[in-house]
């Protein structure tokens, strides 16, 4: 501990001595401090600058300009320009700079009401480092006049359509009039304060609150100025004047097919359709009814086209025509007739005799069918074939064309009486 103890004490007795000897230096030699510092900071901007040097460019957005200090009484009747500036910062500045870091303005403390040039000045906000070298332009033009007031009417205007069937009612801003303020020369040429109310949609009366717009006599918004208030209440009325309604199209036929054939069905294409009109009118209409088709001697389907036919104030949505389809077909019918039983595979040297010798058969079927068949279309049979000398009851069957049918037969069964020839 004791030797440990004698080296710091040796450490610290160099230390006094080396200070002392530089405070001696620094005493004998004062202009030697000065250089050595003066050679440190130069050192120090050298090095800085290298790694990260110094930029002088023109700011790539414009600076929009300010006034302040608008003597009381007067106002700026000219729009004031955007302005370019020369900006001197070190490059990791011109990363994070924007145009919200630099307020241009023009100072009009003490200037009159006259058109004059005014020197420009900026300052940087929020960034320490950036230089401001130059402006251009570097004075703008500023015309002050008299500061007025003065009253103006409000006037609605409306934009957007409204849903069909629907149409504008009032619209009635909540004050009549506001107070429109600033250069004298601007406030002569407000003739209204607009209200742009946007109906687009509306299907029910609304209040909404609209930013007003100063307006002058050609229309064009007058700016400059101000209104007070700044925004009105405009109650909008909507008026549901038609409605749209969905019925079915009926249709009629008249006259009669040719004989034999019938009318099996009657189509409309499209089934409804909407239609548009008065409250008070489509109320009354349950259904359109197309003109009548005519089928007189018709064989076949007929389709026809018509017009749709409306009332007076009544609107159709979509086609204007529809498609009538009449499906014509041959009309069913049924006939009672007798037929001979003929007897099938008698064998040979054998005779058959049938009793009785024939049945009455019910055919049914199309009646032009039925109009064209003739004797020997329809057969009835009794098969005898395998069987010798001797009397059976056998079942008969009846024959008839495609498209015909035949109802049960009276008798179903025959007695066959087989001799030999």
């Amino acid at each position: 501990m004791s030797a440990e103890r004698g080296r710091r004490d040796d450490v610290r007795t160099l230390i006094r001595e080396g200070y002392h000897r530089l405070v001696g230096v620094v005493r004998r030699t004062p202009g030697l401090l000065a250089l050595s510092l003066l050679l440190s900071v130069s050192l120090w901007f050298f090095v800085t600058d290298t790694e990260n040097p110094t930029v002088v460019d023109v700011f790539p957005s414009p600076i929009s300009v300010e006034a302040v200090n608008v003597p009381q009484g007067l106002a700026v009747a000219n729009q004031l320009p955007s302005i370019d500036i020369r900006v001197a910062a070190a490059s990791d500045r011109w990363q994070h700079m924007t145009a919200a870091n630099f307020r241009a303005f023009v100072d009009l403390n003490g200037f009159e009401a006259r058109s004059q040039d005014v020197p420009l000045r900026v300052e940087v906000v929020g960034l320490s480092a950036v230089r401001v070298l130059d402006t251009s332009p570097r004075t703008v033009s500023v015309n002050l006049e008299p500061f007025v007031t003065n009253k103006v009417s409000v006037a609605t205007r409306t934009v957007g359509q409204l849903p069909t069937g629907y149409e504008l009612g009032s619209t009635s801003p909540a004050v009549s009039s506001v107070t429109v303020s600033g250069p004298a020369s601007l406030v002569a040429l407000v003739t209204d304060a607009v209200a742009d109310v946007n109906v687009t949609g509306l299907t029910a009366g609304v209040e909404s609150g609209v930013t007003l717009k100063p307006q002058g006599a050609g229309g064009g918004e007058i700016r400059g100025v101000r209104l007070d208030p700044t925004n009105v209440k405009v109650n909008v009325q909507v008026i549901q004047t038609t409605i749209v309604r969905t019925v079915p199209l009926a249709v009629d036929v008249v006259g009669v097919p040719e004989p034999g054939y019938r009318v099996a069905s009657v189509l409309a294409s499209p089934i409804t359709v909407q239609i548009q009109g008065a409250v008070q009118t489509l109320q009354q209409i349950e259904k359109l009814q197309l003109p009548s088709v005519d089928v007189a001697a018709a064989r076949s389907d007929i389709a026809r086209s018509l017009a749709i036919p409306l009332p007076p104030g009544v609107t159709v949505l979509g086609a204007q025509r529809a498609t009538v389809t009449v499906n014509i077909r041959p009309a069913d019918g049924s006939e009672r007739t007798a037929l001979a039983v003929q007897p099938l595979n008698v064998g040979p040297g054998l005779r058959a005799t049938v009793s009785p010798v024939s049945v009455a058969v019910v055919l049914a079927g199309p009646l032009p069918a039925l109009n064209a068949l003739i004797p020997s279309d329809a057969r009835v049979t009794v098969d005898v074939g395998g069987r010798g000398p001797g009397s059976y009851a056998l079942p008969v069957k009846v024959t008839v064309p495609e498209g015909l049918s035949a109802q049960p037969v009276q008798p179903e069964t025959v007695n066959v009486t087989i001799t030999s020839s």
